[in-house]
Formats: C-alpha cells, structure tokens, sequence
C-alpha cells in the first residue's frame, strides 16, 4: 500500500483546488446580478483525465450550448425569531403529576413552550431526574408504611401543593391519575386545568366495565366479559360460564397492571386475588373484571386528539 507524504498530499489537493476554480462549470454566486446574461441552457459535460503530481485526476469541464435569459436575483436575509413573534404559552405554569421519565418529558415540553415545570417526588425518588429537572420541585408526604406509589395517588395533597405553587394546569402523564375521573373534577373545582380528557369521558371510559358498556351500545363487537367483579363468587360464576382460559383485568388503569390469564381452574381465585391487589396499588382502585382470553390477537390502538374546542383528530 503506497503512503502519500503530507507534502505530496497538499500538492496534490492544491492542484484539485486550481482545476476547480478554472472549470467553468463552477460559477461564483457573485456572478448573478439583474443584468442580462448568457446562461447554459444545455449542458454536456465530459471527463478529461489528466496525469499530475503522479496521480490520476478526472476533470469535468463542459461543453454549452448557448441561448440569451434574463435573470433577476433577490436577497434572501436570514430570518430572525423573536420572543415577541412566538406565540403566548398556553399556560404559564404546570405541575407533572407524575415520576420518572414521563415527568421528565412533559417539563421538556413545558419548557419548549416557555412555560413554567413543577415537579412532585416521593423521599424514594430524591435523587430521580424528575426532581432536579424542574424549575420548583416538592416533596409528598406519606406515612411510613404507605407505599411510594401511594403518594403519587393522593389527591388532596396534589392539589394542594398545585394551589401553593401557583400552577395553572396539571399533567398526568400516563399511569397514576392519568384516567381519574375524580382527580380531574377535583382539578376543575380547585380552579385548574387537567391536560386531559374531560371527566365525562373519563367517566365513560376510564372504566373498562363502563368502556365496554359504551362499545355495545354502539354496536361494537366484543369478547364475552363481566361487570365489575368485587369477590370470589363473581369470578366462579362467570368461568362457570365460559369457561376457560379468560384473562382478569384492572378496571381502571392500564399499562398490563392488574392483568392475569387464566388456564387452570386451581389459579382462578389466587389471580384474581394478585390482579386486584397490585391494581389497587397502582391506580388505587383494586376492581377488576374477566373476558374470555383471545389466543394471539392483533392488538389495534388508535390515538385520538381533542383540543377540547370540538376539534378532535386521530393519529391513524
């Protein structure tokens, strides 16, 4: 393998250098004034090789035909973007009720929009990004055997630090009070805006018993399934039913919390029992309800977007 000196190399590229700027194919932007000037109109360009430096160098130069145009050039001056020409922040603070990552993209967010970010944590997520990323951070309070998830479901003391803080709007994110239509009326009473659906359709559809309600009246097909089941004699009646295997879901909530399948008769009770405990735990809420399990299914999901004007698009 041959090794180029530096000096060679700076020759050789030096002659590049002169070939460009001798090809007349190559125009300066300097050239194009508002004046008549003789324009290629069709252009051929051919390769050249030429021996220099010891290397082979391909030149394109051309060959025109020529034809009289006129030009007119304009000024393009870089566009300048002021504070003054954005437009107002839709709030001017809000509150990320919420942890981790999902905390930590809605105060991007805020601060893209030029809006204030507050943060809540638990003493668990002291050193957690969400806290240290915010402009006002605050602490939730719990008692000692309560759970660190349990204080990111307490509502009271939410909208309490919302208030002293000067919030005028809360996100949920996802999880947590996402869904809760009580959390978003206790935002509406407390004069603040949940960035959400409306507690009428959290009503209807934070609910999946309610959900499902909802689907059959519009004549939507579903999977055989239950109401609300609140004990072990509702979960026997309805495998008495059906039959196995069925799936045991959180009421309220998502994510796959509080979700169990169902193949033997011996699980039935001890899963609805783990399904109901670790939905009451996530979203505060341990009702649950049984569909028939579906082998494989295709899992379709459209994301729908009102702007609560009577706007409303998805994302198909």
């Amino acid at each position: 393998m041959a090794i180029i000196q530096p000096a060679a190399l700076a020759v050789v590229l030096l002659g590049v250098a002169t070939t460009i700027n001798n090809c007349n194919a190559f125009l300066s932007p300097s050239t194009i004034s508002n004046t008549r000037q003789t324009i290629p109109s069709t252009t051929r360009y051919q390769y050249e090789s030429r021996q220099q430096q010891q290397s082979k160098l391909h030149v394109a130069t051309e060959q025109t035909t020529e034809e009289d145009v006129t030009t007119t050039s304009t000024t393009t001056k870089p566009q300048t973007i002021t504070a003054n020409k954005l437009p107002p922040p839709p709030f001017k603070k809000v509150m990320a009720a919420n942890r981790a990552e999902i905390s930590v993209r809605i105060q991007r967010a805020a601060t893209e929009l030029n809006m204030g970010s507050v943060a809540i944590y638990v003493e668990e997520d002291r050193y957690g990004q969400h806290r240290w990323g915010a402009d006002e951070s605050y602490v939730l309070e719990k008692e000692e055997s309560a759970t660190p998830i349990s204080a990111y479901l307490d509502i009271p003391q939410i909208i309490n630090i919302a208030k002293k803080s000067g919030v005028d709007a809360i996100h949920p994110g996802y999880g947590f009070l996402s869904e809760s239509p009580q959390f978003a009326q206790a935002c509406a009473d407390a004069g603040l805006t949940f960035v959400g659906p409306t507690v009428e359709n959290l009503n209807t559809f934070s609910d999946k018993t309610s959900a499902r309600e909802a689907a059959i009246a519009a004549n939507v097909p579903v999977v055989p399934g239950s109401d609300a089941c609140t004990n072990a004699d509702d979960v026997n009646a309805f495998v008495d039913e059906v039959g196995l295997p069925v799936i045991i879901k959180a009421a309220m909530g998502g994510g796959g919390k509080g979700m169990r399948v169902v193949r033997n008769r011996e699980d039935l009770i001890p899963f609805f029992e783990s399904a109901s405990s670790e939905a009451l735990a996530a979203f505060g809420d341990g009702s649950v309800f049984i569909e028939r399990f579906v082998e494989s299914p295709r899992h379709i999901e459209v994301q729908i977007i009102g702007d609560g004007k009577g706007g409303v698009i998805h994302l198909w």
